[in-house]
């Protein structure tokens, strides 16, 4: 299903056609699309305010769990894309639909580009992520002897890490590096381990910015233990980014 905008509104004008990445029906019956405007942002689309010009739905998978069990329709890349969505409101997450725009081959406008195609822009979110996510492990788990923390970097190279492994690399499949990334951030966390009322707060959003790295194949992914750290391998365009849960005396 594709939609013409009538009026000149500032954040539709880079497409002629706009694909509507999902429509359902309020409460009240009404019916509304979800749409992404030309930042990439997805959300309500007002009906007065486009036409239809292709009522093809063939391309959407019927999906009313995510919409309160209400009528809902979602495009079935972004279905396959999204496989975390609880609800409908849930799909305008920037992080996560950063692969599938650029399968989309959407236009990237510049705010776009300086945000969230930026390497450098990404890492200092995650940085200042984790400033705040260190100083909650710190408050947690820090006595006179011991302390824990998590930092992220990359590296051209492994071998600084391997020299100090104390077992053998952990491959992890791909396809589930995102649900392992999680977990390995949760129990850095405390996640069903302590009773730690943020942790649950902080570890999806630190995952999703990790996560919003990777636009491209991913070539490898492995868990890396040595003597003072369990490390989260991910090997990207010839580069390894790290996820380090630490630990010091």
């Amino acid at each position: 299903m594709k939609v013409r905008f009538k009026k000149d509104l500032s954040n539709y004008k880079n497409l002629d056609e706009y694909l509507v990445i999902g429509f359902g029906f309020h409460e009240n019956k009404a019916k509304f699309y979800l749409i992404a405007d030309d930042n990439l942002a997805v959300g309500y689309a007002m009906p007065k305010h486009f036409d239809i010009i292709d009522n093809n739905t063939d391309g959407y998978i019927r999906r009313d769990d995510l919409n309160s069990g209400r009528e809902f329709y979602l495009e079935a890349e972004m279905n396959h894309a999204r496989k975390d969505l609880r609800n409908c409101l849930e799909i305008n997450n920037p992080y996560e639909n950063i692969s599938y725009f650029a399968d989309k081959k959407y236009p990237v406008s510049i705010d776009y580009e300086r945000s969230m195609l930026n390497e450098d822009n990404k890492l200092s979110r995650i940085e200042g992520a984790l400033l705040f996510i260190d100083q909650y492990v710190y408050e947690h788990f820090w006595d006179d002897t011991y302390r824990e923390g998590l930092e992220f970097y990359k590296r051209d190279s492994l071998d600084d890490l391997l020299e100090k492994k104390i077992n053998e690399p952990i491959p992890i499949p791909v396809i589930h590096y995102k649900d392992e990334l999680l977990k390995f951030i949760g129990k850095a966390l405390g996640i069903g381990e302590r009773s730690m009322n943020r942790s649950d707060d902080y570890a999806k959003p630190l995952a999703d910015l990790i996560c919003a790295l990777f636009v491209k194949e991913i070539a490898s992914v492995q868990k890396l233990e040595s003597l003072y750290d369990n490390c989260f391998v991910i090997e990207y365009e010839s580069r390894f980014y790290v996820l380090s849960r630490y630990w010091a005396s």
